[in-house]
């Protein structure tokens, strides 16, 4: 409980924060458990004042024993201590997936979410073609992407027919870095964006792949997400590479979370444009290819080398 992305600039008071774990149900008790933190929040939460009127202030106000104490005093059952787990994988896993049913489904890079018609790729055109021939369902990922699931063995191969004449196996091509990139509407779609963000940063990828070939770490995956204001919708704190707009041709850089989305970064520069930006990352990039360690991601590098302090769990990043 607890997590929330939005922020504001200038504004200390608010911030984005991971959630904590505060327990175990079992899965039979997730409703019960779900209505009642939503109460306490419809009870408890800031009506007054709409930037601190989230469930994650009223925690940090309160205290995390003081909302476990009243939750199970609402449940009428205490939660089990919380049971050990791990991400193994927190990005999407692109192409051909099957599972136990004898079904397959088709995972598909859709940058920035945008599905359209454009020169080399007539992605939009291409999934109403799929859609006349698929039987199962369309899906949609928490990184913008579209899964053709439920299919049928013997109609993969129409169906692949299909993505190729598309371009919808741009997949295949992308590098790690676009792979792991994700991006808000921003401008002109959105009323509170202060920067470009969908429209440009595929370029800026583009960009940032070349300083990566420089130093020999094309096939390295990072993430780096963009938004065009500090509301986080793509979730630009969890990125090891974070772009926040601050006003036309300006970002804020924050750097060093965790590769699987599990430790908030920090903010490293305010205010840089593009010229700024890359050059901090072509001297980070530089000195991560040389120090370090095996299978290292970048994110971990800053953290381990002291170029960025971490931010524990249930804490605000600054």
């Amino acid at each position: 409980v607890g997590g929330g992305m939005g922020a504001t600039h200038g504004d200390a008071s608010t911030y984005p924060r991971l959630a904590d774990v505060i327990g175990f149900c079992t899965p039979d008790r997730v409703i019960a458990v779900s209505e009642a933190v939503v109460t306490i929040q419809r009870d408890f939460g800031d009506r007054g004042e709409r930037k601190h009127a989230r469930l994650k202030y009223t925690i940090e106000d309160r205290g995390l024993d003081w909302f476990r104490s009243l939750l199970e005093q609402r449940l009428g059952f205490a939660l089990e201590a919380a049971r050990p787990f791990a991400f193994t994988h927190t990005g999407d896993q692109y192409g051909w997936q099957a599972t136990d049913d004898d079904r397959w489904h088709l995972t598909l890079f859709i940058e920035n979410g945008r599905i359209e018609d454009r020169d080399g790729a007539s992605q939009l055109s291409g999934l109403r073609a799929i859609a006349e021939v698929h039987r199962g369902e369309f899906r949609l990922t928490a990184n913008q992407n579209v899964v053709i699931a439920g299919v049928a063995g013997p109609d993969r191969a129409a169906i692949d027919r299909l993505v190729g004449q598309h371009g919808l196996d741009n997949y295949r091509e992308a590098s790690p870095l676009r792979l792991h990139s994700l991006a808000c509407v921003g401008f002109p779609t959105c009323g509170l964006a202060m920067a470009e963000s969908e429209r440009y940063l595929p370029a800026l990828v583009g960009r940032v792949e070349a300083l990566l070939e420089r130093h020999g770490l094309g096939r390295q995956a990072i993430t780096l997400r963009m938004t065009g204001c500090p509301n986080g919708c793509a979730r630009p704190y969890l990125a090891e590479i974070g772009l926040v707009g601050k006003g036309p041709g300006l970002y804020n850089l924050h750097l060093g979370a965790a590769f699987d989305g599990t430790r908030l970064n920090r903010l490293w520069r305010e205010s840089v444009d593009e010229q700024g930006l890359l050059a901090e990352l072509d001297g980070l990039f530089g000195a991560y290819a040389e120090e370090r360690e095996s299978a290292e991601a970048f994110g971990d590098f800053l953290l381990r080398t002291g170029r960025v302090g971490a931010v524990p769990p249930g804490a605000r990043a600054t």
